[in-house]
């Protein structure tokens, strides 16, 4: 009897039961505050996005802790699920204790689909990577790097960020001039101490490649890439390490890394190190290149769902399969006339492939292949000739890790 491995989720289930233990008030204050924030301990990926705010002003304000903020011109939305821990409605201990872990207490608008509230994002400096998306004011960018520490008892602010397409041409395009110098300072120490900076590589096509259909040319045309992790809104992950499932070959062998070209993003956020005149102390940071599905936008998000579960991941992966069988039904004389079988994985096949993973893979920007030099600056980063969209990347020699959302 087939087991539909292909519909299996690869993340592991946690037993609640067994995080019970009735024991625990007994135990020394001072210990039951360190497995508090123990069980904190976990990295987390969140995306905000900044919009004007234009009836406030851009005057400094005073935060809780007296410090002085950018104003009130912007606002933050964050954007995911459990982003808020639970820890905060247990009891007034571990509530003291999350917030002493989480010790950045940004104001914030928070949304997941079609739900919206205000409130305080928490964050940790060393645990969460953020993904800011300004939108049409890049300058909030700058802002924002500078409240982040404004708000943080410890002066950090960001420690870990992922940056997109959109978010390095943007940057490139700040007037430094018109920067005020504390903002500047800000934004500059914040870069030059970052400790890993994610490049995203979210496409909707990076599972299901249709050949002349989608430009995304293989060997016939027609695969699915059942090893590509899909992303969800569970900020919370575990790095696992190198991705431990077999049968990976052929899909690692022709990596759709994105419809724009991602080695220009590369090229472009060291350009933009360099017009700053930012330099990295130690090293630098730890970049990685953040590959998995993305969860679509506009009718497409509407279509499939976005996964904020493993009821959810389950729902959106049997959709996900339905659309591939009536893609193979539509599309079956083009299938057939390319050298392509129907169905294109028989049910043996399907009983090995590689199970599905909720999360995202990190893979060394090497992978990406060689990049120009910097000598050629803005002319480099603006010639087309140089960047290839839909590219399709060999990342056997590169194999990745592999991040799993947490999910009960």
């Amino acid at each position: 009897m087939a087991t539909q491995q292909h519909l299996q989720i690869l993340n592991p289930e946690h037993d609640q039961e067994l995080r019970s233990f009735s024991l625990f008030p007994l135990l020394p204050v001072e210990l039951r505050l360190d497995i508090w924030k123990l069980s904190l301990r976990r990295p987390r990926l969140i995306t905000v996005e900044l919009a004007p705010n234009p009836e406030q002003s851009t005057d400094e304000t005073r935060n809780s802790l007296g410090r002085a903020v950018s104003g009130t011109h912007y606002s933050v939305t964050a954007n995911g699920s459990s982003l808020l821990s639970k820890l905060l409605r247990v009891s007034s201990e571990a509530r003291a204790a999350t917030l002493q872990f989480y010790r950045v207490h940004l104001p914030s608008h928070f949304k997941l689909c079609d739900k919206e509230g205000h409130g305080t994002l928490f964050l940790n400096p060393e645990f969460d990577t953020v993904h800011i998306k300004p939108g049409r004011e890049i300058h909030n960018f700058v802002d924002l790097l500078h409240d982040l520490r404004a708000y943080d008892p410890l002066d950090v602010g960001l420690r870990n960020l992922a940056v997109d397409n959109n978010n390095v041409l943007n940057l490139l395009r700040i007037d430094l001039p018109s920067v005020k110098p504390h903002l500047r300072a800000a934004f500059t120490d914040t870069l030059a101490n970052l400790r890993q900076v994610y490049f995203l590589c979210l496409e909707n096509a990076g599972r299901i490649y249709l050949g002349p259909l989608n430009g995304i040319h293989t060997v016939q045309g027609y695969e699915f890439h059942r090893s590509r992790p899909i992303m969800s809104t569970i900020a919370t992950f575990d790095r696992v390490g190198r991705d431990p499932r077999q049968g990976m070959d052929r899909d690692l062998s022709r990596v759709f890394v994105g419809t724009f070209e991602p080695r220009q993003m590369v090229y472009g956020w060291h350009l933009l190190l360099d017009t700053w005149q930012i330099r990295h102390p130690c090293g630098g940071p730890e970049y990685r290149l953040l590959v998995s599905n993305g969860w679509g936008s506009g009718a497409t998000a509407k279509r499939a769902g976005r996964i904020t579960s493993r009821e959810s991941a389950s729902e959106w992966l049997c959709k996900e399969d339905e659309r591939w069988a009536k893609g193979q039904e539509r599309h079956a004389s083009m299938i057939l006339r390319r050298g392509a079988k129907l169905p294109i994985e028989s049910p043996e096949e399907l009983e090995r492939v590689p199970r599905p993973a909720i999360g995202f893979w990190l893979f060394p920007v090497e992978a990406l292949g060689p990049m120009p030099g910097l000598e050629g600056g803005f002319d480099e980063y603006h010639n087309s000739s140089v960047w290839r969209a839909k590219r399709v990347v060999d990342m056997r020699q590169h194999w990745p890790e592999l991040c799993l959302a947490s999910m009960p």
